[in-house]
């Protein structure tokens, strides 16, 4: 495995390119995957290696894979397949809103917790977990995902139920195939005033929230929010909430025409300067780059 990788010029798969529209839960399988530039996308993947090899590229470094290896990936994380050689995978893709509403459960249950909202936000981890499931937890996700790929074409009300019940078994299966957790305290005593503080957070990010104020609304000290927070979801309470402002950028800058200043102001920085400094700080590019870049068109008319 090498080194940090920086992050490449790639395009931004955008929901339709990869999903139906009309189908915000759906699995794929592709039983001979062939090389892929790096790309992020705007929906969350699960990627389960079920056969052959390829070198996998992402910010934390190249690395080869085989059978049992899995990833989590949030919108924004990036990666790619090189050197394919029988590579045979199952895609699991579904809605950021998914995840915010029919799973927002899993911010109570401690393993989901981990897998879903605190691992992919460690800087470390750059928006993805990395997995090595054994043979009779690849077999068990197959079959979970054989299923789900199945329910494709079907009427997405009528089967809503069938996916996300699916769809929870197969991260149920990922989640029981984490490390050990020794360092997130336990208890929900310890972790309702953390899910009360990025309810806030993610519920209004156009808020000028400081410190004090997230400490006051969940009844502890800032000393204390900052250290459990930063045990639990992987970064303190006010780099979390940056990291949501500018991943909420990059969404409207991407799947609307709004002004930059615009998109600005509804994520929590009126002064466009200021929002264009923290932009180009962490992508690397202005927001009109970073439009010109990945396209900038409303979602229903991308190709």
């Amino acid at each position: 495995m090498t080194g940090p990788t920086p992050a490449p010029r790639f395009a931004r798969l955008p929901w339709n390119r990869h999903l139906d529209a009309a189908h915000r839960i759906q699995a794929i399988y592709q039983p001979r995957h062939d090389h892929y530039p790096p790309h992020d996308h705007d929906f969350i993947e699960v990627v389960l290696v079920v056969g052959g090899t390829a070198l996998h590229r992402t910010p934390a470094g190249d690395r080869p894979i085989g059978r049992g290896d899995a990833f989590l990936l949030r919108p924004g994380a990036w990666h790619g397949y090189e050197r394919c050689r029988s590579l045979a995978i199952y895609n699991c893709c579904f809605a950021v809103t998914t995840l915010g509403r029919e799973l927002d459960w899993t911010r109570d249950d401690p393993a989901l917790h981990r897998l879903l909202w605190t691992l992919p936000l460690t800087p470390s981890n750059h928006g993805m977990v990395a997995l090595a499931l054994d043979n009779d937890s690849v077999e068990e996700a197959s079959f979970l995902l054989d299923r789900l790929c199945r329910l494709h074409g079907r009427d997405d009300v009528a089967y809503r139920a069938d996916s996300i019940g699916i769809l929870c078994q197969i991260l149920g299966v990922l989640a029981r195939s984490l490390p050990v957790d020794t360092d997130t305290p336990r208890g929900p005593d310890r972790l309702k005033p953390i899910h009360a503080a990025r309810k806030l957070i993610d519920g209004n990010l156009s808020h000028d929230w400081t410190l004090q104020e997230l400490a006051n609304r969940t009844g502890l000290a800032p000393s204390s929010l900052v250290r459990r927070f930063h045990a639990i979801a992987g970064l303190p309470p006010m780099a979390y909430l940056t990291k949501c402002r500018l991943d909420a950028a990059a969404r409207l800058l991407t799947d609307t025409r709004e002004p930059i200043g615009v998109i600005g102001n509804r994520v929590g920085w009126p002064d466009a300067n200021y929002f264009t400094r923290r932009f180009k700080k962490h992508f690397g590019v202005t927001p009109t780059e970073y439009r010109a870049s990945y396209g900038g068109r409303p979602r229903d008319e991308r190709t």
